[in-house]
């Protein structure tokens, strides 16, 4: 069934513009890809609209029994939730009974054969725009990363059919489904297409949701508990508790601060009521498994320190250069497999030391 739409003229006259199907799935794929806000994330949610991330189109991934199947386009939103897109047009009988069945499938084998790296490379591999581009001012990439790594192992992804006209039929399927899932919004997005001369007007909707099923979701939390000391050893090797023995003493000797997460903590310097975060430490429940980095001791460094930016320039590279650490875009990593020898860590202890001065003396920004 073809519809229309009306368009009011300045001498009140009224332009009817009638709708037209889209012609073929491939200008369908092309259009969401090119404007993903053709997905209208604040109808999927509207206190936190959601942002689409294009990862990768025609993704080909294997299920149980040997064969593959290939989902159309991947997305994750802002807050690392995979997002598995099906197109179909209303012409495809199977939209009228086999597409419910069949993104299920996709979801259910993504969980067990796609994980973060995998994802990771797919976007890295379709995208030259930097991801920080995307990114919330408070999140760093590998802060999102880990984000992907806990929806995954959480199996929280949102799986979407988008065509141009969603049968009853099918939305009475995904509106049950969605009462009785909380990890997984599974929904379509109804993307008609009005013509005027050469001109295209596109009109989005989102179908599936109930008010109860978005309401139980929106309580819903996870990430695990928050940690304590005990907690973060218990998710330690060997080699990690003998480290952070030694990294506990550092923080205890250089009156720095802690903050428990879920996977670990950052090590904070307390300066006028204010935490400056100098780097993070994570234990086997973090996607790269134990290890510190200084991801948002970046961060907090240049927005909240006076010169911060050129404390960053100056120690940052003398600590990647210690043995055993390595360099990334946000200055510094260990991934702890072995211990430190006492030469490195006392490198590591006189930097640390030498940050934390320069904060004291340099304070804090205004804002």
């Amino acid at each position: 069934m073809t519809g229309k739409i009306y368009k009011i003229k300045s001498d009140d006259n009224i332009i009817t513009i009638p709708e037209k199907k889209h012609s073929k799935e491939i200008n369908f794929q092309k259009l969401i890809i090119k404007h993903p806000d053709l997905i209208p994330g604040d109808q999927i949610n509207f206190e936190k609209p959601r942002r689409w991330l294009y990862v990768g189109k025609e993704v080909n991934f294997p299920v149980l029994g040997g064969s593959n199947i290939r989902l159309d386009i991947l997305f994750l939103d802002q807050e690392g939730i995979p997002t598995l897109v099906e197109l179909k047009r209303s012409e495809d009988n199977r939209l009228k009974s086999e597409v419910a069945s069949q993104i299920i499938e996709y979801g259910a084998n993504i969980l067990l054969s796609m994980d973060t790296r995998a994802i990771r490379e797919l976007f890295e591999k379709n995208n030259e725009t930097p991801i920080n581009d995307f990114l919330d001012e408070d999140m760093n990439e590998e802060d999102f990363w880990e984000r992907v790594y806990d929806n995954l192992k959480a199996e929280k992804i949102r799986l979407l059919v988008i065509a141009d006209e969603i049968p009853n039929r099918l939305q009475n399927i995904l509106e049950f489904l969605n009462r009785n899932m909380d990890s997984i919004e599974i929904l379509a997005v109804e993307i008609k297409q009005y013509k005027q001369n050469n001109e295209s007007i596109l009109v989005s909707r989102v179908i599936g949701q109930s008010i109860e099923a978005l309401s139980r979701k929106s309580r819903k939390t996870g990430g695990g508990p928050t940690l304590n000391k005990d907690m973060f050893f218990e998710n330690l090797d060997n080699n990690g508790q003998h480290f952070y023995q030694k990294m506990f003493d550092l923080i205890k000797k250089e009156k720095l601060d802690i903050n428990w997460g879920t996977k670990g903590f950052s090590v904070n310097l307390s300066l006028n009521g204010k935490n400056v975060c100098i780097f993070e430490a994570f234990s086997n429940l973090s996607a790269q498994k134990q290890h510190i980095r200084s991801s948002r001791g970046k961060t907090d460094l240049i927005k909240k320190v006076k010169n911060g930016n050129i404390i960053v320039k100056n120690h940052f590279p003398k600590i990647s250069k210690i043995n055993g650490f390595e360099k990334t875009n946000s200055g510094y990593k260990y991934q702890i497999e072995k211990d430190l020898d006492d030469k490195y860590w006392e490198q590591f202890r006189n930097e640390i030391s030498n940050i934390k001065n320069e904060i004291i003396n340099n304070g804090l920004k205004e804002y």
